[in-house]
């Protein structure tokens, strides 16, 4: 039988609290990878660095922070997850002003590797924090707030960067953490503070060796695929940390059946709603993400845009996806999370197959209206898929579900960029740099937007499976009243 829906664990003015310093804390973490993009020339050249020497400042933080989400996760289902959160929204914070003092690169490298930890904290227990709070009946809407504030850290990043950075300095970037954490500890500590543990600390409970070989697993396939869009895939470097990571997964592997409480839980991934929206996360995001980042060339090379009017162009589809994504959970508590989110993977889809026929002579409103169409369907699509993926997970797991959604998430996204980056090296056009001005033509790009197009496909034929078996029956011979 399907599991009933958990009831809140707080009254409603205590939870209003816990679900607003969630979506600062996803706030605060998601402005500090787009915030700092903006300011890595002016930090580049006070530090006289290379470009490959400065693109440590933005790699760090994307692998630590994702290296360490599923292990943040699990050790809030140990550990009292509000305090934990607390925890890492004072190492962010401490680390933002280290980073804002730091005399040189190794030191704001360091710096931001710090700020991943305290990132990984935040954004692998917000959702949790979240699911207990709210019952899976209304929870919806609170999970659209939290996508709500995680995109729209990302879209109000570039110009408020630009602005801090031209008046101020790029120091003030990361100094501008300090009174969200304020705001954050005045609102919602006390709530957090009284959160109890799920379950009682035991080491038994805490896969040790597999946190870190996972944590290696993830920091050399994520380092990979980040090198195959700088480097392509025939570098040295690429190759081997691909090949060490796929490596350690075997690894895993071998380490998890032998866990008394793996990290990569079996229970859940024997769980049908899990699978499929965990499937769901890493297409969606790998069509849409991998897009994205083609885009800003696109329309500078195509259409001969300047970066200002790029960034303004393609905050239609930024905005767009923070002002839907409340308005999906909301529309998931009364119409369901189905309809909604399979309305979000058709959105997607169209938008994504209207980018095939662009042209040369296309208005800047046309292009708009391609990009907001897709920033619809990607808001729809994530708040009732969450919803989806942690719907009947117990309690004592939901920041292990939690964060494998958000690990998803990022490995879809890097996924789609290499996706793109590979369409390129097919084309032949791998060794053209994408900031020339004799870059890649429509068609290159036209073919990179047909593969894109291609995974929003399996991605909607993904979601119209049905998402009512609660469990996939497991291949062994033992009765099911056996070992679990």
């Amino acid at each position: 039988m399907p599991a009933r829906p958990a009831s809140p664990s707080k009254p409603p003015s205590r939870r209003g609290l816990i679900l607003l310093t969630a979506c600062l804390g996803a706030f605060m973490a998601t402005l500090d990878t787009s915030i700092v993009n903006i300011a890595l020339p002016q930090i580049a050249r006070e530090f006289h660095s290379t470009l490959s020497q400065i693109s440590w400042v933005m790699v760090i933080y994307l692998l630590v922070n994702l290296s360490l989400l599923l292990t943040s996760g699990r050790l809030g289902d140990l550990l009292a997850p509000g305090r934990l959160y607390l925890l890492g929204l004072l190492s962010f914070t401490g680390a933002s002003v280290l980073c804002g003092l730091s005399p040189g690169l190794p030191e704001l490298v360091a710096a931001r590797a710090l700020q991943g930890v305290g990132a990984s904290l935040m954004l692998g227990l917000a959702p949790k924090l979240i699911a207990l709070s709210y019952g899976e009946g209304e929870r919806g809407l609170a999970l659209g707030l939290f996508s709500t504030a995680f995109a729209t850290g990302i879209s109000v990043g570039a110009p408020l960067g630009g602005l801090i950075t031209s008046y101020l300095g790029w120091p003030y970037i990361f100094f501008i953490n300090i009174p969200i954490c304020l705001l954050v500890l005045l609102v919602g500590g006390r709530s957090l503070w009284d959160l109890k543990a799920q379950m009682a600390w035991a080491w038994r409970a805490f896969d040790l060796w597999g946190s870190l070989v996972l944590t290696l697993a993830l920091g050399s396939l994520l380092l990979g695929l980040t090198r195959v869009r700088e480097a392509g895939w025939g570098d040295g470097l690429t190759a081997g940390a691909l090949a060490l990571g796929a490596g350690l997964v075997l690894v895993l592997i071998f380490l998890e059946r032998r866990q008394p409480a793996p990290l990569i839980h079996g229970e859940l991934w024997r769980r049908w709603p899990f699978v499929v929206g965990s499937t769901a996360v890493v297409l969606c995001f790998a069509a849409v993400m991998g897009t994205f980042f083609l885009l800003p060339f696109f329309l500078e090379q195509v259409y001969r845009y300047s970066p200002d009017q790029t960034g303004l162009l393609l905050s239609a589809l930024s905005l767009t996806n923070a002002a839907v994504a409340g308005v999906g959970g909301y529309l998931a508590d009364r119409w369901g999370n189905m309809l909604v989110l399979r309305s979000g993977c058709v959105l997607i889809l169209a938008g994504l197959v209207s980018l095939l026929f662009t042209g040369v002579g296309d208005t800047t409103l046309g292009l708009a209206a391609r990009f907001i169409l897709l920033g619809l369907g990607f808001g729809l699509f994530q708040a009732p898929n969450l919803s989806e993926v942690l719907r009947g997970v117990k309690p004592s797991q939901l920041g292990l579900a939690a964060s494998t959604n958000a690990v998803l998430k990022n490995l879809g996204a890097l996924t789609g960029i290499t996706l793109m980056v590979t369409v390129f090296a097919w084309l032949d056009l791998h060794r053209v740099r994408l900031g020339l001005e004799a870059g890649p033509g429509l068609d290159a790009y036209h073919w990179a937007f047909a593969a894109a197009v291609l995974v929003a496909g399996l991605n909607l034929i993904a979601n119209l499976l049905p998402r009512n078996i609660t469990k996939i029956p497991r291949q062994d011979a033992k009765s099911p009243k056996q070992k679990r």
